[in-house]
């Protein structure tokens, strides 16, 4: 009888022991499952809140090196969350006879000419073949006036514009959070364009077809 009541004695204690590791190692489980089911919840909550739309707006450093930082010119915009964009481009240029008829611009072919142009240009921008590329179809509208500086003779005019830009933008750019920028080559159809002029020994060519390079540098938020 003493050995049966030892016997019963150390399966009962076997048994409680057993009963209680799987009840801490399931407990433990189902511990560690809650943990990483919210951490996963967290994450993916973390990851739907960070694809919200942002807003950027930059300085045109492009066109302000080319004409002798004479010149007022940016973009504004907002990235939506499938990363497409919707921006509008400022221009408030003063040009200057170098740049004009220059080889890059060949607007003018003469000399003792400036410039000025004035406009807005609104974008909106695919991601097409890798990251940081974009095309965008556009409508803007321009105004353009050309000066003789010696005999002060003027062409002016004013006009939409319908066409399309390719450009690349890179973010976070030296490891600064937001910071941004953008080359972007439009091409513009002038739908009333100025005709080909004489200003003095200067001529002025038609802008029927007009491009330049922006180079924006901004932030994004």
């Amino acid at each position: 009888m003493k050995y049966k009541l030892l016997l019963l004695t150390f399966i009962g204690f076997y048994s409680i022991l057993s009963n209680a590791q799987d009840l801490a190692s399931s407990t433990e489980v189902s511990r560690n499952t809650n943990f990483y089911s919210s951490k996963k919840n967290s994450s993916r909550k973390d990851s739907i809140q960070s694809k919200t739309n942002k807003f950027f707006i930059a300085y045109d450093l492009g066109e302000a090196i080319f004409n002798q930082f004479k010149s007022l010119g940016g973009e504004v915009g907002v990235r939506f969350k499938n990363d497409h964009l919707f921006r509008v481009s400022f221009t408030h240029l003063f040009l200057t006879e170098e740049h004009l008829s220059s080889d890059f611009v060949k607007a003018v072919d003469g000399e003792n000419v400036e410039g000025k142009q004035f406009g807005f240009e609104l974008f909106y921008d695919i991601p097409v073949f890798f990251k940081g590329l974009y095309i965008a179809p556009s409508v803007g509208y321009y105004d353009h006036e050309y000066r003789h500086t010696i005999s002060n003779e003027k062409v002016q005019q004013s006009s939409f514009t319908v066409g399309g830009a390719i450009s690349f933008v890179e973010t976070d750019i030296l490891k600064v959070k937001g910071l941004y920028y953008r080359v972007s080559l439009p091409l513009r159809y002038t739908l009333d364009p100025i005709e080909e002029t004489q200003l003095g020994d200067a001529t002025i060519k038609s802008n029927q077809f007009d491009n330049n390079i922006w180079f924006f540098v901004g932030f994004q938020f």
